[in-house]
């Protein structure tokens, strides 16, 4: 696998997350509304986590092959200065 190609998946791979996090939310927002209760929302939520962490997972392995594109966010390492 090319640098820049892993680059480009991990950046999907973001996208993934937050739309799986919106997903989550706009089920919670739902449940007070009746279209979702809370026994479906903790049975479904449990498969968008599996399925985040999955992507987690995928990006980790694409960090493992090329470091220098891991976030500093993932690295626990303070942010540059500018």
């Amino acid at each position: 696998m090319k640098r820049d190609f892993a680059l480009r998946i991990d950046s999907l791979l973001v996208g993934v997350r937050s739309s799986l996090n919106v997903l989550v939310e706009y089920m919670r927002d739902h449940i007070a509304k009746g279209d979702v209760s809370d026994e479906e929302f903790k049975k479904y939520v449990h498969f968008i986590g599996k399925s985040m962490y999955g992507t987690i997972e995928f990006s980790n392995e694409l960090y493992r092959l090329f470091p220098d594109i891991t976030p500093d966010e993932v690295k626990g390492e303070p942010p540059k200065s500018d």
